[in-house]
């Protein structure tokens, strides 16, 4: 059998480790990652290989030859531009006249190939994936296989909600040569994207090997740290050169050790090495080949490749030196942080956890590194929430960062686009803005400075500048400590998850599109938009209907900006304002209702997005409740509609739906996938934006995107719906039909959430389920929902049953289940 090894990967999450290397050669144990990979193939007597390169593949090519020195025969395959996984392999049809063997060129692994055969021949599989289970799988792609092992289905780099499995794959397959027919020439092809579900649509047979041995994608730089972890607490055995002097702890030919130095295992040392006297190295520590390390230093847990100089009185904790790295005296490296090839660093210089020093760097005495030079970032590999970014004040979210989040957002777009940038009134959030503008300023973008806006007044600007985007600064309406950042696209709306993702590609890499000075435009400073969107709002609305009815209401709100706005506008339209300001509980606003004689209180969040009210009987309106009302709003005055909801939302919106004529249609569970369906679906029906001109009984048309995202708009027009019909709101709420929703929590381990969701699945694989986001099982009396938390370790159960009774009943038992999945774990 033959093999072909990929290995074009350039390794961009892993810089700068492969700034100067690509992926596969950069070292494990003092040897490239495709050094393991040959010989592992070796092992199984495959020693026909194929190589296909594209990143630096001078390198490796240079280092294997034609692969005699290691027992095999070599065959390059070079790309022009990247194919994908399966793209490169194509251009290898020549050398593939049997079945084959394809395994990545950048994992460490020690999967029995011999048992992937037998089980590819014994399932006459047209192709096998080789599976493994991990603890937390959403940068891998989730493989679904029925009880035969038969492949069912795919999802790359899932979300919690699309976490069904915690079987991958591996990157490893066995092949039938005919596979190839499914593969177009030069074009960039990938297998589980373009040919695995094009396997299935034609039912070829495809078959899922569960291996149980060791396997491990290094994707970033904590996994390359963990790989060498694992190599030192023998999960896997791999080649080494070396001498054991002692428990757990080796040596290359060549090394001297002085008499005074300490050597602590598990470590590993290369070949014609010096460690000078009283220098200790600690456990789970390798050091490469030709390394000097010279008196008094102390290395912990720390990686150090070839030809590194590290001279007296140093140290490392948990950090990584790349090839030829010189640390003068007293340098100290901390936790994670990465010194790129070809460095120096002078005297007493402190590198600060997380930081990446790109290659080639020379660093001044007495330097203190706590940000990336030149390229990287010290955050985690992603900076999106389900909504927006958010973190604290001057911890997560700095200056610094929001200056480089700027300029990488600004970087999507043409040079001299134009961008609005806005913040409610804080201080907090009016600096971060400022850091905002400096980036995107520095890549060329036009911005317009809006002062002082709520949310959705921000969505407005963005229509009526009629701009290519813009970013909306605000803090969190629970923790005045925390910013929230919402990144919005041209029509408003909160940008997909694909912007998302070249935005902290951009952030992460630094790749800024810099301009020169003569390019940097002038600030567009908007002081008085909010009055513009009170002026129109006013004139949008049916100010002789709401006087004719002079409503009584109680307006609340935590925030005095929203109040400012709100209550003068309902004022000027014809409401009488039976109280406002500040709230407390719920009982103390029905008093205020039944003092003034209200017809009922509404409450407005913080940065006016979410509205609540409450009618004179002192029922709360609010979630599932909420929803209900405007869906039956928009059913009444539109028949035959579209209400978009999230898939956790009460079933009561179809009865109502069914009564109107209207249609429901379930989606995600994030305001980003509900915002880009209605503002689809409007723009397809070729209505503008939810405008209401001239305003009456007879054209009144509400919105689900001004009544779902705009409490201060939406407020007005359930107002006018309610004068429009000559009804109260206690009357419209009663024609909702009675429904029963229990929502619960359970804790659970990141690295078992996908062990549970598999669980689950399994067990209920021939009952009703829907798998949109997480679980959805349907009952003879209702359903539950099981979503993974995105941003904390738990699970999300919600229950829906014909009685509250009966919703609990349900919640609780799958409470338990999951408990019991969770403690036998």
């Amino acid at each position: 059998m033959k093999a072909i090894i990929m290995a074009g990967g350039e390794g961009s999450r892993l810089r700068p480790l492969t700034c100067d290397l690509p992926k596969p050669m950069i070292p494990v144990l003092n040897k490239p990652v495709l050094e393991h990979t040959i010989e592992l193939l070796k092992r199984y007597g495959v020693t026909e290989i194929g190589i296909t390169l594209m990143y630096h593949p001078q390198i490796v090519k240079d280092y294997l030859g034609n692969g005699r020195n290691l027992g095999v025969n070599i065959t390059y395959f070079i790309e022009e531009a990247p194919l994908g996984t399966a793209g490169g392999i194509k251009s290898a049809q020549w050398f593939l006249d049997e079945p084959f063997i394809v395994i990545s060129g950048d994992s460490i692994t020690d999967i029995n190939l011999e048992k992937a055969m037998e089980y590819h021949r014994e399932k006459n599989s047209f192709a096998t994936v080789v599976l493994s289970r991990v603890e937390v799988p959403l940068e891998y792609g989730v493989v679904l296989t029925n009880d035969s092992g038969r492949i069912t289905g795919f999802v790359e780099k899932p979300s919690w909600g699309e976490l069904f499995s915690d079987t991958v794959n591996t990157g490893t397959y066995i092949f039938e040569p005919e596979i190839l027919n499914y593969i177009e020439c030069d074009k960039n092809t990938d297998f589980s994207r373009d040919v695995f579900p094009l396997l299935l649509v034609n039912s070829r047979a495809m078959y899922g090997y569960i291996s149980s041995d060791y396997w491990c994608d290094m994707g970033d730089i904590r996994s390359y740290i963990k790989v060498h972890c694992d190599i030192l607490d023998n999960k896997i055995a791999l080649n080494f050169n070396g001498e054991k002097i002692k428990e757990n702890v080796w040596i290359g030919p060549g090394t001297i050790i002085e008499a005074n130095a300490e050597i602590n295992g598990p470590c590993i040392i290369g070949s014609n090495c010096r460690i000078g006297n009283g220098t200790h190295i600690d456990n789970y520590s390798v050091i490469g080949n030709n390394v000097t390390i010279e008196d008094d230093v102390s290395v912990i847990r720390s990686i150090i490749w070839d030809n590194s100089y590290v001279d007296y009185g140093s140290e490392l904790r948990g950090a990584i030196l790349c090839n030829r790295v010189n640390l003068k005296h007293y340098v100290s490296v901390f936790e994670n942080a990465v010194v790129g090839e070809g460095c120096k660093l002078n005297e007493r210089v402190i590198v600060k956890p997380n930081i990446k020093i790109w290659p080639a760097k020379t660093i001044q005495p007495f330097a203190i590194i706590d940000r990336n030079m030149i390229w990287g970032s010290r955050h985690s590999n992603k900076i999106f929430g389900d909504n927006g970014i958010s973190g604290i004040v001057n911890v997560d979210i700095s200056p610094e960062f929001a200056t480089r989040l700027g300029a990488a957002y600004g970087s999507q777009f043409k040079a001299g686009s134009r961008i609005v940038v806005s913040s409610t009134s804080s201080n907090s959030a009016r600096m971060f803005k400022h850091a905002f503008i400096s980036g995107i300023l520095s890549v060329g973008m036009e911005v317009y400075n809006l002062s002082s806006l709520l949310t959705p007044i921000a969505r407005t600007a963005i229509g009526f500048l009629a701009v290519e985007g813009g970013i909306h600064i605000k803090n969190d309406i629970d923790n005045i400590n925390r910013i929230r950042v919402d990144f919005m696209d041209i029509r408003g709306a909160a940008i997909s998850r694909l912007t998302e993702r070249k935005i902290e590609n951009s952030f992460f890499k630094e790749d800024f599109q810099r301009c020169s000075s003569e390019q940097i435009s002038h600030l567009n400073n908007i002081t008085d938009f909010s009055d513009y969107y009170i002026r129109s709002l006013r004139s949008r609305s049916d100010l002789t209907v709401i006087t004719e009815k002079s409503p009584r209401l109680c307006v609340y709100s935590k925030s005095q900006q929203v109040l400012s706005i709100v209550v003068p506008l309902l004022s000027e339209l014809g409401c009488v304002i039976g109280s406002y300001g500040d709230y407390g509980d719920f009982s103390s606003l029905q008093e205020q209702i039944n003092e003034t004689d209200s017809d009922f209180a509404a409450i407005l969040d913080k940065n006016a997005e979410q509205l609540i009210l409450m009618d004179n009987s002192g029922k709360v309106v609010k979630d599932d409740l909420f929803q209900a009302l405007i869906a039956l709003i928009l059913f009444k005055t539109t028949p035959c509609s579209t209400f978009f909801a999230p898939i956790t939302c009460s079933d009561v919106l179809e009865k109502l739906a069914q009564s109107y004529g209207g249609r429901v249609k379930r989606l995600k569970n994030c305001s980003q996938a509900i915002m880009d369906e209605i503002l689809s679906h409007r723009k397809e029906a070729g209505q503008e934006a939810g405008r209401m001109l001239p305003p009456s009984h007879e054209t009144f048309r509400p919105d689900q995107f001004t009544l779902g995202f705009d409490a201060i708009e939406g407020l007005i027009r359930i107002v006018e719906f309610l004068c429009y019909k000559n009804c109260s709101l206690g009357l419209l709420l009663s024609q909702i039909p009675d429904f029963f929703v229990i929502r619960k929590s359970i804790k659970c381990p990141w690295e078992l959430k996908g062990l549970v969701m598999r669980t689950i699945i399994n067990e209920h694989r021939e009952d009703k389920l829907e798998l949109l986001d997480g679980i959805k099982l349907y009952t003879e009396t209702g359903w539950i929902l099981i979503v993974p938390g995105a941003d904390k370790p738990v699970f999300k159960i919600i229950a829906e049953s014909n009685t509250k009774s009966e919703a609990e009943a349900l919640c609780n038992m799958y409470h338990a289940l999951l408990e019991e999945i969770i403690n036998n774990s």
